[in-house]
């Protein structure tokens, strides 16, 4: 998934029937992570998750690690 430029990687774990997430560009903060149980949730909180950093570096002052390609 991609979101303004920020990429998801995605796992499902069967036990617990959720899928997790973590942002795999997300800069100088710990990896972003977020879980979901459906597709629409997950979309949904994959968003909100990239939300959280961008303002996270705003609010700390630190230049959010750009989204990157290749």
């Amino acid at each position: 998934m991609e979101y303004k430029g920020y990429l998801a990687s995605v796992e499902y774990d069967d036990s617990a029937g959720v899928v997790h997430g973590r942002v795999v560009n997300s800069g100088p903060y710990p990896t972003a992570t977020f879980e979901a149980t459906d597709t629409h949730e997950l979309r949904r909180e994959f968003e909100r998750s990239v939300d959280q950093y961008l303002d996270w570096c705003q609010e700390d002052g630190v230049e959010p690690r750009g989204p990157f390609s290749g």
